[in-house]
């Protein structure tokens, strides 16, 4: 079955996605280094984006990425992300996964996701 998608029809694709750590949980998110360099252009000189996301009940988070000099240390989500841990409750092991949807890939989505184990078997579920 061939299924198309006119115009109107948003797009949404994942740009990265990461099981939580100890570290993002308590203190901020270890970001991909290769999803900034490809989604966030930095500008010149500057060590630090903020950009908003949509999470899955419609509330817009406002994040902040830091880079090190040079881009050479991992870039972190440091400014709004405990608020938005405290707020969803996210634990260790919990996925964050992040999205770009929109027909120009010009609107950013968080989702959230927790391994449950049912009758056996694990699956992620919806938070």
């Amino acid at each position: 079955m061939h299924m198309q998608f006119s115009e109107s029809e948003p797009v949404m694709k994942e740009l990265c996605s990461k099981i939580l750590t100890p570290t993002d949980v308590r203190v901020r998110l270890s970001f991909p280094t290769a999803t900034t360099r490809e989604h966030f252009k930095l500008l010149e000189g500057s060590q630090s984006l903020d950009f908003q996301v949509r999470d899955s009940y419609s509330k817009v988070w406002t994040f902040r990425l830091c880079t090190g000099k040079n881009g050479h240390l991992k870039p972190v989500l440091t400014k709004g992300w405990r608020d938005f841990v405290k707020r969803m409750g996210l634990k260790v092991g919990d996925k964050v996964i992040f999205v770009v949807h929109g027909n120009h890939n010009d609107q950013l989505g968080i989702q959230v996701k927790r391994n449950i184990k049912l009758l056996g078997n694990e699956h992620w579920a919806d938070l």
